[in-house]
């Protein structure tokens, strides 16, 4: 029975997935942060579009719609736009309108947010020190930084 035991602890740790450093490295690298960036940038960006979609704002919700699914396809392969890309799945159109586009546009709101509080976390565990970012040129500026 101890056998047994020793034979299936062996096999379970062996079979276990593994952090290997690339893993980590590949999290903590200077092209993480600038995806986050990205992602942030794309979002706070194209923020206006998602108002013309629920009508707040002048426009053709549609031709917004499909503005907004058009420019976020250069972020397909980028992993923190994901959600957004799910999200965006959930607005369809009917009779000439927009179902769900509300709902889409709140998503955005908060996941911006998060992103925001994770760069900055980032930026501070990087040990910077000047003050955090307040728009789409002080991002793309620290996109220009080195960290060591």
């Amino acid at each position: 029975m101890k056998k047994i035991f020793l034979l299936v602890t062996i096999i379970f740790i062996g079979c276990s997935p593994q952090t290997s450093n690339q893993q980590i490295n590949n999290f903590n690298s200077k092209e993480n942060l600038n995806s986050l960036i990205d992602t942030y940038l794309f979002l706070s960006n194209n923020h206006d579009l998602l108002h013309i979609m629920m009508g707040e704002y002048d426009g053709s919700p549609i031709d917004s719609y499909n503005t907004y699914k058009e420019k976020i396809k250069e972020l397909e392969n980028n992993l923190y736009a994901q959600p957004i890309l799910s999200g965006l799945n959930t607005v369809t159109v009917k009779n000439n309108s927009l179902k769900n586009a509300d709902k889409f546009d709140a998503l955005v709101d908060y996941y911006q947010m998060g992103l925001q509080i994770m760069i900055e976390g980032i930026l501070k565990g990087y040990g910077y020190e000047d003050e955090m970012p307040q728009n789409s040129t002080d991002y793309e500026e620290v996109k220009k930084l080195s960290f060591n």
